[in-house]
């Protein structure tokens, strides 16, 4: 609990902020002196929590959810709200919170609830092991150490989704969308494919078409051939992907081996040409809504992930449906 002179020292930065000077320069030295030594705390995220979960094979998973700050506490909440799903969720459970939390400052639109699904893990935001075995798709002649995004889904649909739903039992699903980048934008790929009906959302963020000799490619060739589908709500497609993923550029600092050594391996992945095809394939297909593509200038494997984030989750919460 504060004391008196901590409740003086941010009064008076209330009052100084209020009157419009700098906040800090108005306030005494010696109560500056005094904020100065006290102790520092960590940083705590509001209208939000984490548990730990397991799998049928006793696996941990770190699921993080969050909800807008408007709601003063997920459980009393009632009316409609959409729910966003992202694999690699300690990369990006911060990035997709705080893109919701703005976009509803400023928007017409409340926002809805993030739930990020990762590992539990400490001074790395990535398992390379256990992602890789997560997100990549199953193969006729199994490849050690990938392939087990089956069993993933099963986790997400039987573990993750009906814990979400009984902690707002008060909410009305409005929709649900599932993201994922690189292997995660091949899950999401692999998820519209092979069950369509999980999510009303993909949102695949420079998804690996390349792993295993494009083998996405035949899967979703098999789901555009399969019969229409009776009812009328068709989910719909975003992928989005960096201009230097595929061409980069040569950094202030790396060699010229280094340089090419990248363009290499991005002339392999192709991500431009790969992600390009895919939505040409899909759109026009009865079996979608939307399929709405774009590039980011500038932007690199990694960079783009927080563009693609910000975009896929202001269409999905708050331009729905919308239009390829």
């Amino acid at each position: 609990m504060a004391n008196s002179r901590q409740v003086s020292f941010f009064a008076d930065i209330l009052h100084s902020a209020i009157d419009g000077h700098p906040t800090l320069a108005t306030v005494s030295p010696s109560t500056q002196m005094e904020a100065m030594d006290q102790a520092p705390m960590a940083v705590s995220l509001p209208n939000s929590e984490q548990v730990y979960m397991k799998n049928a094979l006793g696996e941990t998973y770190l699921v993080q959810i969050s909800w807008p700050l408007s709601w003063p506490n997920g459980r009393f909440f009632e009316g409609s709200a959409p729910i966003i799903y992202i694999v690699d969720g300690n990369a990006l459970f911060l990035t997709a919170t705080e893109a919701a939390w703005r976009r509803a400052a400023e928007s017409r639109f409340v926002g809805g609830v993030v739930v990020a699904i990762g590992y539990p893990l400490s001074g790395k935001v990535y398992d390379s092991k256990r992602r890789s075995l997560d997100l990549t798709p199953p193969t006729v002649t199994q490849i050690p150490g990938f392939g087990g995004a089956d069993s993933f889904l099963d986790f997400i649909e039987g573990i993750v989704k009906p814990h979400v739903q009984a902690r707002f039992p008060q909410i009305s699903i409005a929709r649900e969308a599932l993201y994922g980048h690189s292997y995660g934008g091949l899950l999401a790929l692999h998820t519209l494919f092979t069950r369509t009906r999980l999510f009303d959302c993909y949102i695949a963020s420079s998804p690996s078409v390349w792993w295993n000799d494009h083998c996405i490619l035949e899967t979703g060739k098999t789901f555009l051939q399969q019969d229409k589908r009776p009812d009328t709500n068709l989910p719909s497609l975003m992928v989005f992907w960096g201009a230097l993923e595929q061409y980069p550029h040569q950094w202030g600092d790396e060699s010229l081996d280094q340089f090419e050594s990248r363009q290499h391996v991005a002339s392999i992945f192709r991500t431009t040409e790969n992600s390009i095809h895919i939505c040409e394939m899909l759109r026009g297909s009865p079996h979608l809504n939307a399929v709405l593509m774009n590039e980011f200038e500038g932007e690199e494997h990694t960079s783009v992930m927080a563009c693609s984030m910000t975009r896929g989750l202001t269409e999905f919460f708050e331009n729905w449906p919308f239009r390829g």
